[in-house]
């Protein structure tokens, strides 16, 4: 069981079904998934597809996922998780994707200052963060907390 990670305005815990709404707002927008992984999503029966999976990657001890929620509202703007795990669980890949109308304000480098800092405690001592060249937010915000770019990934020692 994973815990929740609290911050001063954000608590990191596991995704509900609950967020279905929150999670719709951010996987379907164009602005917010234009360097993601994922297509936009474009019906929430893709977020009922998503939760399944990540609860599945989770049994199996392949990637840990939060849900990034602001105190304020119990809104989720976001999400970020660990996965790609070394053999011997000393490395792995972090992800995060953010709501577009949170952008700016502070909240994914808190969200990612909790997240390394359990990450830590998992015996981890190596990330790294697969970023699109053009993505040139995700490489200042991953800069200004201690990652180096080198062969073409972003990586951070604990």
């Amino acid at each position: 069981m994973k815990p929740d990670l609290r911050g001063s305005r954000i608590i990191l815990r596991s995704i509900q079904s609950k967020d279905c709404n929150d999670l719709f707002e951010i996987y379907s927008d164009n602005q917010t998934m234009e360097f993601a992984s994922d297509p936009v999503f474009t019906s929430k029966d893709m977020i009922v597809q998503m939760l399944e999976s990540v609860v599945r990657l989770e049994k199996s001890g392949e990637s840990l996922e939060w849900a990034v929620m602001e105190k304020a509202t119990n809104k989720v703007i976001g999400t970020c998780g660990l996965h790609s795990f070394s053999d011997n669980g000393d490395a792995c890949e972090v992800g995060c994707l953010l709501n577009s109308s949170y952008w700016r304000q502070g909240y994914m480098s808190e969200a990612l200052f909790l997240l390394f800092s359990h990450t830590k405690s998992l015996g981890v001592e190596k990330l790294f963060a697969d970023i699109d060249e053009g993505n040139f937010r995700s490489q200042a915000l991953f800069s200004k907390l201690g990652f180096k770019a080198k062969n073409g990934k972003f990586q951070r020692f604990l």
